[in-house]
């Protein structure tokens, strides 16, 4: 007798497939969100991938702005990843209520590249980032 319900791994799968970055996004960016993202994939094979995958992501936020700032022409004086979004919204690239987004992002991404302890991200968190990546990049170059 088989199953109406999908494996956990299909699910898994699908949850982390359904959206893509828009192909608006430069192609170096939509790689490296794909890497991060078939980290997650693994991720139920061994867990700890899905840290890995989560904090990939984060660094893949950060060169979207420096990508997005670039493009833009920034001044020389945004050089930080808080530069970078403060420039970006004060240009309107950032929504105003989006700022509070990035700059979560920004912290969470400082301590993933500069741990004091091992961070764990539980997959329904990584959904969300997943989630939020994606609509926050392609908000920047749609």
């Amino acid at each position: 007798m088989s199953s109406s319900q999908p494996s956990p791994s299909d699910a898994w799968v699908f949850d982390l497939a359904q959206k893509e970055l828009a192909p608006a996004v430069p192609l170096n960016i939509r790689k490296l969100f794909e890497i991060a993202r078939g980290t997650l994939v693994y991720s139920l094979m061994f867990y700890p991938l899905l840290t890995l995958g989560t904090e990939q992501v984060f660094r893949v936020f950060e060169t979207a702005l420096l990508m997005k700032c670039r493009d833009l022409g920034a001044p020389a004086k945004a050089k930080t990843f808080a530069e970078k979004i403060e420039w970006l919204t004060k240009s309107g690239v950032i929504r105003v209520h989006d700022k509070d987004r990035w700059t979560a992002i920004r912290h969470f991404r400082n301590e993933a590249s500069h741990p004091k302890d091992q961070n764990i991200f539980p997959p329904s968190e990584a959904l969300h980032i997943v989630d939020a990546a994606i609509e926050l990049i392609n908000a920047l170059f749609c």
